[in-house]
């Protein structure tokens, strides 16, 4: 007979974004919803409470079925004052910084090797790139209209209305586009690859303290974190700081990276650190390490083993898992935002409105080891009966004692 989970300690990392605990709260209480309708589940999200002195937010979850009750104590690992440092820069201090920050990923190789690793990851590391120079080009070109008309400008002129169309393109179509974001975000990148932000190495360091009190506590059946595509750098960072201590706690620990961006950054010749990181966490032979990825996401390195694809030596973690996102969803939700880059980056944190392998509120809150979701996400979708019970599975879940098998 499987061991369901009682109680569980649930550690979330975001992505790079600047919302304040309140919003993702709040997010998570709305999309539990989907979560209770899809497996016919009860489920009350508590308040947010502030840790003081830590830079975490957490809110107790009770999951329900007929015959079972799983409480988690879900922690949110913050780091978004950082990411709204980064966002409350004007776009004029942004620009420069930017361009700095593409320059080093080229002049490195490290763009290429995006490339080599995931063609589609390529597109979205050059796009804010490109558009800049399509604005620029749109700057060179409008104000030398005139010239063709017969009516040429002074060249002063032209190059002050070269300036207005882009400044004008940048502020208008920016935020629409997604770009002024983007450029945030990839100069953030930089700073996590070449260690310039003493805020970073601290923040990873406050995340291990708190990891490190909540596995010592022995106090739930086990300890799961789920990290959201930069959020999985993080996440490594923080666990290869708790293994370096030596001694570990009994609870299990179990780490999902979900779209993740760990080569985003390790990748760059610069990140040795975060290599050596990776390899701590990959040869821990007590943690179930996973990685969700999806073809449709070009966010994520799809088809990456992360520590394959560093050259690490292969110990089985992670464990890869590739998963379609549309499964997740009816077909008229996934019609509306299937153009939607970024959403379909997100759906990963977001509740299913169908039963699938992969689920983040099973993952987070519901009654089933996270290794065993690993080893036998297959079976998920009947491991609980229609009315939401475990006896009426039709797909009960194995218990195996060995390791997931890596793929």
């Amino acid at each position: 007979m499987i061991p369901f989970v009682h109680k569980r300690r649930t550690y979330l990392v975001t992505g790079y974004e600047p919302l304040p605990p309140a919003a993702h709260h709040h997010r998570f209480q709305r999309e539990i919803g989907r979560f209770e309708t899809t497996w016919s589940l009860s489920a009350a999200v508590g308040a947010a409470v502030e840790s003081a002195g830590a830079p975490v937010t957490s809110w107790p979850v009770t999951v329900s079925g007929p015959d079972f009750t799983v409480e988690t104590d879900v922690r949110l690992l913050r780091w978004d004052d950082l990411v709204a440092e980064d966002m409350d820069l004007p776009v004029w201090r942004r620009l420069p910084r930017y361009l700095l920050a593409a320059a080093d990923m080229v002049a490195t190789g490290t763009f290429f090797r995006y490339a080599a690793a995931y063609w589609r990851y390529a597109l979205f590391a050059a796009y804010p790139l490109v558009l800049l120079l399509v604005f620029a080009a749109a700057g060179w070109l409008l104000p030398a209209l005139p010239g063709l008309l017969g009516w040429p400008l002074p060249g002063w002129l032209r190059f002050a209305g070269g300036v207005a169309v882009f400044a004008a393109l940048l502020a208008a179509a920016g935020p629409r586009l997604q770009l002024t974001y983007m450029l945030s975000d990839w100069i953030f990148a930089r700073d996590m690859i070449r260690r310039r932000r003493p805020a970073i190495a601290a923040r990873a360091e406050a995340f291990a303290d708190d990891i490190r009190r909540g596995l010592a506590a022995e106090d739930v059946d086990e300890v799961v974190i789920v990290a959201h595509s930069l959020g999985a750098v993080w996440m490594i960072d923080a666990v290869a700081r708790v293994l370096a201590g030596g001694s570990r706690a009994s609870t299990p620990l179990g780490l999902a990276g979900v779209g993740s961006s760990t080569l985003k950054i390790a990748l760059h010749p610069a990140a040795g650190w975060l290599r050596d990181q990776v390899r701590r966490v990959a040869d821990a032979s007590e943690v179930t390490w996973a990685e969700y990825d999806s073809h449709v996401d070009f966010i994520c390195f799809y088809k990456n083993n992360t520590a394959e694809a560093l050259g690490l030596p292969a110990t089985g973690r992670p464990v890869r898992r590739s998963i379609r996102l549309s499964r997740m969803l009816s077909p008229q939700t996934w019609r509306r935002f299937r153009g939607n880059l970024l959403r379909i980056h997100r759906q990963y944190v977001m509740g299913n409105e169908q039963r699938y392998a992969y689920d983040f509120h099973m993952i987070a809150c519901g009654p089933f080891r996270f290794a065993d979701i690993v080893r036998h996400g297959s079976s998920l979708p009947g491991a609980l009966g229609p009315d939401g019970s475990l006896g009426a599975a039709t797909t009960p879940f194995p218990h195996t004692a060995e390791e997931p098998p890596a793929r």
